[in-house]
């Protein structure tokens, strides 16, 4: 077995038995799968790292020192599956191992005595039993677990129906207890369960059809600072319910499909509380929060009944600290719980960062002045809400709003003024409305917009004034299942989309059938209105076509001698002269690409560095052996020797100028180097790359002479989208060599 082996896997290999080395020849490994097996016995006596074994359902029925040894130093052993019938303490006391699961069997209430005296004497921290019918946990049942390095109790389809005061009282280091989807009822919940546990601050106890949490209303003696009762039968909280969890920042009460009262008052004792999750709940009866610093607040599908939920527009009034709020799905109704008396139920919430109102139906009009106090807000969500009409001022108040969706509604028009207040919106999403035409003033004041989607309208046409304030920002637009029209007027469309832009579902972008004929069901990126419009522009130039022919008459006669001159070299060009590759590919050379350049300008380094070397490794793969300044040159040879040997033995050479180059004595005596090779060889393998403008009087002759040569040359620019021209030309340029012919005129 290979020393390099991360990974091992004896899935369904009907293995009876394994050698006791058989791990010993691979020291780290990551992953070991013993999954379904025959297993009756373990003996793994040489081991090193195996950070995860799966051992689960075997036949696996004795945790004896005869039938079970793994020496492995593992993060997670799982032993899920097996009939085990009797376990030595000891063994488990032997163990190198950090989590341990179980279960998936029935466990008697010996087993589980000596597993829990085994991991007391053990470094396990981890215990997780799965399905192993722990129905109720006996009077000193976790004593030999004092001061142990048990952090986390895990046990999730057990049957266990009750628990009784100080039953975890031993458990004094555990960080993390979890009851999870019991399949027997614990119907209620008291803090002396869990008296004495001084280090835990993760209690999750969700799904076990409890009714009651606290009922006699005792104070908590434990630290918490996560408690999760989702997915329970809970039906009122009251004001006392969490006394003492002063330090208690995650409460998640979702799915308490009874739950109609919740009741967080300024003497609760949540004084730190930072999230909040009551989705899923009905809340129709009372609903408090007087909780200052709460940040998050989740109240998502609230209202599954018709009875309505508790909430109005003094809700939240003493959420100043809010900074996120999500109410999907939850009933809401605009009269009844957003907006009441020119009072908002956002008003007040002066840090909110974050707002999901989607999948309410608001199909009246959504009044202005409901969102007039988010003047913080980045995103609001409101997706598929039935919205039919946007008032002009219904987002005034939104200045800092990054992110806005209104996918999914029944928008017909939208005003000029709508978005006017977003001056700072990236993302607008108008997918999936009835949107038939857009304002030309529609965009004129999202200068910052990047992403926008109109799919799955009705629009036809798109006129130019209306996306001409967001040419320059837009990165990302989405056109598709529009009836689109194709026609001569989307020339400026077209041309727009073929630049620098992500058209997001290019192929549903398609062309309506009331286009003109040549374009209809076509794709809208395979339509070439000069194909067809060059018609409508022809019989505009008539009149000045008229007028150019008499003033090129005049034109010809005057400059009569000189354009002979130049028929004469385009007669060269088109009948005399053919251009040629040279048949050499890079293989057939010792180097791929030589870079000559100014090595010690930190600028010019810095560009290698930063710019050119990452674009070979991208755009050219197959380039790999490429000469980069002097500290790649031959060693052995003499400086200039060297520098020659290089440019000969080159496929192209890429000298890349700067005002610091030109200067350099030494950097001109390459450059010269690799002009004579040019004429030498007769073939333009060089490639001369602008950094900078270079002044006239600081330009050397030889740069000169190359430039009016016509050898390739190419300008840097700091544009990012121009940057992408400079690649493509450049990428070019070293993929072949055309043959030089000095007996041509240059122009």
């Amino acid at each position: 077995m290979s020393s390099q082996l991360s990974m091992l896997d004896l899935t369904k290999t009907n293995l009876a038995s394994i050698p006791n080395d058989i791990l010993k020849w691979s020291p780290h490994l990551d992953l070991v799968v013993l999954f379904i097996n025959r297993l009756s016995f373990i003996n793994v006596s040489y081991c090193g790292m195996a950070d995860q074994v799966y051992m689960d359902t075997n036949q696996i029925k004795h945790l004896t020192a005869g039938n079970f040894t793994f020496v492995c130093n593992t993060n997670i052993l799982d032993l899920r599956q097996n009939p085990i019938q009797s376990v030595d303490p000891d063994v488990i006391a032997s163990l190198h191992v950090r989590c341990l699961m179980l279960g998936g069997y029935p466990l008697s209430d010996e087993v589980l005595t000596n597993i829990i005296l085994g991991i007391s004497k053990s470094d396990i921290d981890k215990l997780i039993i799965q399905e192993g019918s722990v129905g109720a946990f006996p009077k000193g049942f976790f004593d030999p677990l004092r001061d142990s390095s048990l952090s986390l109790l895990y046990l999730e389809k057990n049957r266990l129906k009750s628990l009784h005061p100080l039953v975890f009282s031993n458990l004094t280091k555990l960080k993390e207890l979890v009851f999870y989807h019991n399949e027997l009822p614990i119907e209620k919940i008291q803090p002396d369960f869990f008296e004495g546990m001084k280090a835990l601050k993760v209690l999750i106890i969700n799904d076990n059809q409890i009714k009651q949490i606290n009922p006699q209303n005792q104070t908590w003696t434990v630290d918490l600072s996560e408690l999760d009762l989702s997915g329970n039968m809970i039906t009122n909280i009251s004001t006392s319910v969490f006394l003492g969890l002063g330090n208690l920042t995650f409460l998640n009460m979702s799915n308490n499909k009874q739950l109609s009262i919740f009741e967080l008052k300024a003497f609760s004792g949540l004084d730190n509380i930072q999230t909040i999750d009551l989705s899923g709940c009905q809340l129709y009866r009372i609903l408090e929060l007087n909780t200052p610093i709460l940040r998050s607040l989740f109240l998502n599908s609230i209202n599954p009944s018709n009875d309505g939920v508790s909430i109005g527009p003094a809700s939240f009034q003493h959420l100043h600290s809010l900074v996120n709020l999500d109410m999907k799905n939850s009933g809401l109704d605009i009269s009844k719980n957003i907006w009441n008396e020119n009072a908002s139920l956002f008003d007040g919430l002066l840090h909110l960062n974050h707002l999901d109102l989607s999948r309410n139906p608001f199909p009246s009009f959504l009044p202005p002045g409901i969102f007039r106090q988010l003047s913080v807000l980045q995103e609001l969500n409101l997706e598929y809400c039935q919205i039919g009409n946007l008032h002009p001022l219904i987002f005034s108040g939104l200045e800092s709003l990054q992110k806005l969706s209104l996918k999914g509604n029944n928008i017909q028009h939208i005003h000029d003024d709508v978005l006017s207040g977003l001056g700072q919106v990236n993302i607008i999403d108008f997918e999936g409305n009835q949107i038939i035409y857009l304002d030309e003033l529609m965009f004129s004041n999202n200068r910052n917009l990047t992403n926008l989607s109109l799919a799955d309208n009705k629009l036809t046409r798109f006129n130019q004034k209306t996306f001409k304030p967001i040419f320059s920002s837009i990165s990302s637009l989405d056109l598709s299942m529009n009836p689109i029209d194709c026609n001569c007027d989307l020339k400026w469309l077209i041309d727009w989309i073929n630049k620098p832009i992500h058209l997001i579902d290019k192929d549903k972008t398609i062309c309506s059938s009331e286009s003109l004929e040549p374009f209809r069901e076509k794709p809208l990126l395979d339509v070439d209105p000069n194909e067809l419009c060059i018609i409508n522009g022809m019989l505009f130039l008539i009149p000045l076509a008229s007028i150019g022919l008499v003033v090129i008459s005049v034109m010809l006669y005057h400059y009569r001698w000189q354009l002979r001159y130049k028929l004469f070299l385009l007669k060269l060009a088109a009948v005399g002269y053919k251009e040629m590759r040279d048949a050499r590919e890079h293989n057939d050379y010792e180097f791929d690409v030589n870079i000559i350049f100014y090595d010690d300008g930190e600028d010019d380094e810095e560009w290698i560095r930063e710019q050119l070397r990452p674009a070979l490794g991208e755009r050219l793969p197959q380039f790999q052996r490429n000469v980069f300044g002097d500290e790649d040159l031959v060693l052995g040879m003499h400086y200039l020797d060297s520098v020659d040997y290089v440019v000969s033995h080159s496929y192209k050479t890429i000298i890349v100028l700067s005002r610091a180059a030109v200067q350099d004595r030494w950097f001109i005596l390459k450059f010269r180097t690799a002009m004579d090779h040019v004429s030498d060889t007769l073939t333009e393998f060089v490639v001369v790359v602008f950094l900078e403008d270079i002044p006239d009087d600081e330009m050397p002759f030889l740069a000169r002479l190359y430039l009016n040569d016509g050898r390739p040359y190419i300008h840097w620019t700091e544009d990012a989208r121009r940057q992408e021209c400079f690649w493509d030309e450049l990428t070019k340029n070293l993929t072949m060599n055309l043959r030089t012919n000095d007996l041509i005129p240059n122009e």
